[in-house]
């Protein structure tokens, strides 16, 4: 779809679709000439998305049941807080959890070096597609080991303090997916809880590795 299509079917501005695209909340799929081509699958996604009550979850929330789904403590919230989420858990799909920890991070995609990427792999707290070279971790979603991209979490202002230094350039197509976020506490010791590496493979550009995020956090849901 162009940018105009898009914007017509999910009845927004194209600036709102740009600024999708930009967060990696919608995908590119190409270029012809000057229109960008979104991935319609991605469109339809956000139309679905969109058609669902209730409002997203704010950064801590949303780590709260990513770290509940993980079978890790949650310390940042109250009891009661910690009850009305576990309810909440027990009625939601891998879809709608999803969407509902949409702002569990910001999104930025780049292209860079492989000296770059192998840089970054040693500073940032791998997740999705970038712990897919981990066998062991591409054997848990029964997906093959390795596809060259680079996908993490860092604190929020640490990749424009880094992007120049190691040759960086934004790029709404690039192989590498850094998640800012501003709440620190899940990357204190560096490993990202495997409800978060799931929801983050259903971000992904292939069907394979959406469908097994999908699979694996529905696994996680049905085992609260």
């Amino acid at each position: 779809m162009t940018t105009k299509e898009a914007a017509d079917f999910l009845e927004v501005t194209p600036e709102a679709v740009r600024k999708m695209l930009k967060n990696s909340r919608l995908e590119q799929a190409g270029v012809a000439g000057r229109t960008i081509l979104l991935d319609a699958d991605s469109v339809h996604r956000v139309k679905r998305e969109g058609k669902r009550s209730g409002r997203l979850w704010t950064q801590q929330t949303a780590w709260a049941a990513l770290f509940l789904l993980s079978g890790k403590k949650v310390t940042w919230l109250s009891s009661s807080e910690l009850w009305r989420l576990r309810k909440r858990l027990a009625t939601v799909s891998a879809e709608e959890f999803q969407q509902l920890a949409r702002n569990r991070a910001t999104s930025r995609r780049f292209r860079g070096s492989d000296s770059a990427k192998q840089m970054l792999s040693k500073v940032i707290a791998l997740t999705g597609t970038g712990l897919l070279e981990d066998p062991r971790i591409a054997n848990s979603f029964d997906l093959a080991t390795g596809t060259g991209a680079l996908e993490g979490y860092a604190k929020t202002g640490f990749i424009d303090k880094n992007a120049k230094k190691l040759g960086l350039r934004e790029d709404p197509t690039g192989d590498i997916l850094i998640r800012e976020l501003n709440f620190v506490l899940p990357l204190n010791d560096g490993h990202v809880p495997i409800a978060a590496v799931a929801v983050d493979l259903q971000d992904a550009h292939s069907t394979r590795e959406r469908s097994a995020g999908r699979a694996k956090l529905e696994e996680l849901l049905h085992a609260q």
